[in-house]
């Protein structure tokens, strides 16, 4: 019989060991603005068993910038997956690194190492343009205008916010905006006017990089453009009396009619037309008052013997004196030629040579009369026949009105944009003949010349 005999020392159990895998070995963040933090986070799977953390060391080997998010340390389940987390936050431009060490109850290999690293740098961004007119806006209606934002940084850049100073102006567009390295995207700045008096903000917008604000106006008279500020192109400016700035033919030089439109701007509708009782004494022409410059003269009055007036309207003077032309007035009442039914004291004067209102002056109010003693008349080209400061050939001044007559506002003046580059003298232009010099250029180094007109050359 053969026997057969066996050491206990030849046979082992094979015991798992538990292990943890760390991935990955290298994570970096890239370039980050300085001031934003960066989330790197670190993979931890345990296999063949639980594995505690016991301790996780972060070594900033260059610069000082990263660290532990949370130092509470993980067990991990067998089979599962824990996270732990390193914030990169750079104060300084530079690249930097560090080394993670993360301890564990492992019996192989109880440490793991992980390299981080990024590189800080700082967000280089301008704003287009750095302020926003928005010229008159109606009461009750809103105007939207655009601000570019170009990245000519390294880091790409989201506009998380823009916060205003005057809540009557708002963001037109959703945010975030995501601005990467060298590209240009454009945000919407909308003004709603609850009337139409002059406004003015600012606009700050959250990039991550500090830059100034920028400025904003509507219905700003105090600094505007004339062109800008005379939108219907009537050589009548919002800020020089047009009170319908979007109507060409609305201004203080149109001549009233009968619509219910304050034409001419006095404040008054349909004034010295037939259809309003000019005098107060409850009728206009329309309504039968035959002289709608006298209250003493109306359907409504009493009939005055030997006045040589048509005191009721009713066509016949003094009960049947003396009216030869039947216009209402006799010429012991003042018709200066009582063989004209079109002429009598208060007609309207016309265009034709003949003093018809009898006041000793013939054709004044009309095309052909220089109204405002200035030389001209509006047939010869007097664009503003009421202002002797505005007729053709005079010069032209900061008052936003068409002095001239040429069809442009304040043209050559502080209050108008020469140059065609967004800004005027009055709006921080300080060179109104170059289109690359004004507010929202660029400072371009070394050329000796202040392209941004912020008082310094470089």
């Amino acid at each position: 019989m053969l026997l057969l005999a066996a050491c206990s020392n030849d046979f082992k159990l094979n015991e798992q060991v538990s292990t943890l895998t760390v991935t990955p070995a290298v994570t970096d963040a890239g370039i980050v603005a300085l001031g934003t933090a960066s989330l790197l986070p670190i993979s931890l799977y345990a296999q063949d068993g639980d594995v505690a953390v016991i301790s996780v060391d972060v070594l900033n080997v260059q610069g000082d910038w990263f660290s532990l998010v949370d130092t509470s340390f993980p067990t991990v389940a067998n089979g599962e997956t824990a996270t732990l987390t390193v914030s990169y936050l750079p104060e300084e431009e530079g690249l930097d690194w560090a080394r993670v060490t993360i301890t564990t109850d492992e019996a192989l290999t109880p440490s793991h190492e992980v390299a981080v690293r990024g590189e800080g740098a700082v967000p280089t961004v301008r704003l287009y343009p750095s302020l926003l007119d928005f010229g008159p806006v109606q009461s009750g209606t809103s105007a939207t205008l655009d601000v570019t934002v170009i990245n000519e940084g390294r880091v790409a850049l989201d506009l998380s916010d823009v916060a205003f100073d005057n809540d009557r102006f708002s963001v037109d567009d959703a945010l975030p905006i995501h601005v990467i390295v060298g590209a240009e995207a454009t945000v919407g700045i909308t003004y709603t006017a609850d009337d139409e008096s002059e406004q003015t903000g600012a606009a700050t917008l959250d990039l991550g990089a500090a830059i100034d604000p920028v400025t904003l106006r509507a219905n700003a008279c105090s600094t505007a453009s004339g062109d800008l500020y005379d939108s219907d192109g009537d050589g009548f400016s919002f800020c020089a009396g047009d009170c319908d700035d979007w109507d060409g033919g609305v201004n203080p030089a149109v001549v009233e009619t009968c619509d219910s439109v304050d034409q001419d701007c006095d404040g008054v509708v349909d004034d010295g037309t037939s259809c309003v009782d000019d005098d107060g004494d409850g009728f206009s022409e329309d309504g039968g008052d035959c002289n709608d410059g006298d209250d003493a003269v109306s359907p409504a009055a009493s009939e005055v013997d030997n006045n040589g007036v048509d005191d009721d309207c009713d066509g016949t003077t003094d009960s049947g004196s003396a009216d030869d032309d039947s216009d209402g007035y006799s010429a012991s009442a003042g018709d200066c030629d009582d063989g004209d039914p079109d002429v009598f004291p208060g007609a309207p004067e016309a265009a034709d040579g003949v003093d018809n209102d009898c006041d000793g002056l013939i054709d004044e109010g009309t095309a052909v009369y220089d109204d405002d003693g200035d030389g001209y008349s509006e047939a010869r080209g007097d664009c503003d026949d009421t202002d002797s400061g505005a007729a053709p050939g005079l010069t032209e001044i900061a008052d936003y009105t068409d002095n001239d007559c040429d069809g442009t506002v304040d043209e050559g003046t502080v209050n108008y944009d020469d140059d065609g580059d967004g800004f005027t003298e009055v709006g921080g232009d300080c060179n109104d003949a170059n289109a690359a010099i004004n507010p929202g250029e660029p400072e371009t180094s070394g050329n000796h010349v202040d392209d941004d007109c912020d008082g310094v050359t470089s």
